[in-house]
């Protein structure tokens, strides 16, 4: 049975441009990988590489220390340097450089894969914060906590594919074209896990990756799992409002998808967790969409990590027209990039160039009307303008009653708004001032 969630907005989808696009790998790898030792949103890692030193694909040169998550080289030749370079979530970091050979040679020393008919709990944990697999949906968590959080305390895993975003289609193509590898991922996290049912989660439209899926399933014989193909509503892809839209099952505020015995798990996260267990292979590369009406060919492309987003563009013709915003991301909660500098990194699904007539402009904010708009789109059952007024009114008491906390920063309630109020900055601002116990500078 399907359910529904309270609130959301339906965007233009736009997926048109490369729904149809198979993933297809780079004609010419870059001269220069750059490999940030921030992809996790635990912090940074320990570089274990220096200038000079050899590498080959697959060899460690990054190691958790007391944050982060293991990095590794998605190409083969020699280290430059360990430098600041721009990062793709706003401003610089330290970053692995690394010149390709163009050898491609392979690093010998990765673990055997392991044998799924007797795959445990902590070999399952093990394996993935070797292989540093995150979060690959866009919240660079690490998975291995994940799986160790949920373990023993969910009934149901839900594997992500909505994919909600408009112009992204990385997932999708994902799903279709390794589907059998996706499967058998979900199925032994949920083994191990010890779960009910797994549930694939994608857009309804997209007939041709259910079919595919379904097959599979058939063919399998696997009666716990199941795909089903929902009408998109963004923002469908959020881990709360997935749940509900599958289990009916609502989380409280402040709490987190184990208090409903769920797991969400995005596609990518589980084709990277397939790959560690059962191929040896940590996480070097990912699936990513370049697309946007100033895109001259948009494309799915099977990417090394650390290609640099500039060259993932001229593999695609550069821009046929001028571009108005860069995104990495969806426009809906994506990063804006202020240059092509930056590398891809593990949450890295899309660069999106966008042209003036793709997006609403930049004009002032006018007067916010009471229209109720933005109350009726929060998925999360806030009130965005009336906690504008309590934050120009500082009115501290009232802002702790309103579980800022609770937002997800989807950006339905900005893009509802006839008067144009950044209402998602708004919040966000609001919970931040909450979060400090003070007054705004």
């Amino acid at each position: 049975m399907i359910h529904s969630f309270f609130g959301g907005v339906y965007p233009a989808t736009r997926k048109d441009m490369t729904r149809r696009k198979p993933l297809s790998r780079l004609s010419r790898t870059p001269k220069e990988i750059v490999i940030p030792l921030i992809m996790c949103a635990d912090g940074p890692s320990t570089p274990m590489v220096r200038p000079g030193d050899p590498v080959t694909i697959g060899q460690p040169i990054a190691r958790r220390g007391r944050t982060g998550a293991a990095a590794f080289a998605s190409v083969s030749g020699r280290v430059a340097a360990v430098e600041d370079r721009p990062h793709p979530w706003g401003g610089s970091s330290p970053a692995i450089v690394i010149q390709n050979d163009d050898r491609s040679e392979h690093y010998e020393g990765r673990p055997a894969p392991l044998d799924p008919r007797h795959l445990t709990l902590e070999q399952l944990v093990e394996r993935v914060e070797w292989a540093g697999v995150v979060g690959m949906g866009g919240g660079s968590f690490p998975t291995w906590e994940k799986i160790a959080v949920s373990a023993g305390k969910v009934d149901t895993l839900i594997v992500n594919v909505a994919e909600c975003e408009p112009y992204v289609t990385a997932d999708y193509r994902l799903l279709l074209e390794r589907s059998e590898h996706i499967l058998r991922g979900a199925q032994a996290i949920a083994r191990c896990l010890r779960c009910e049912r797994v549930v694939v989660v994608t857009e309804g439209d997209k007939l041709n990756a259910v079919e595919a899926v379904e097959r599979r399933l058939r063919r399998s014989g696997n009666g716990r799992v199941q795909i089903i193909p929902v009408r998109t509503c963004y923002p469908l892809g959020a881990e709360k409002q997935i749940i509900q839209t599958v289990t009916g099952r609502e989380v409280p505020p402040g709490g987190g998808p184990t208090d409903v015995h769920c797991a969400v798990f995005n596609v990518a996260t589980v084709f990277a967790v397939q790959d560690a267990l059962f191929q040896g292979r940590p996480l070097t590369h990912r699936a990513v969409t370049i697309t946007g009406g100033a895109v001259t060919r948009p494309r799915n492309l099977w990417v090394p990590i650390g290609t640099p987003l500039r060259h993932l563009l001229e593999t695609c013709g550069g821009l046929k027209e001028e571009t108005d915003r860069m995104l990495t991301g969806g426009p809906m909660m994506g990063v804006a990039l202020q240059n092509l500098e930056s590398p891809v990194i593990k949450d890295t699904n899309s660069l999106v160039c966008l042209t003036g007539w793709e997006h609403k402009p930049d004009t002032p904010a006018g007067v916010c009307i009471r229209c109720g708009k933005c109350v009726g789109a929060c998925p999360m059952h806030l009130a965005p303008t009336i906690i504008r007024r309590a934050l120009e009114d500082q009115d501290m008491e009232k802002l702790a009653k309103f579980h800022l906390e609770d937002c997800n920063a989807c950006g339905c309630c900005s893009f509802i708004c006839p008067a144009q109020i950044p209402l998602v900055e708004t919040v966000a601002q609001a919970a931040n001032l909450v979060k400090r116990g003070g007054s705004a500078q």
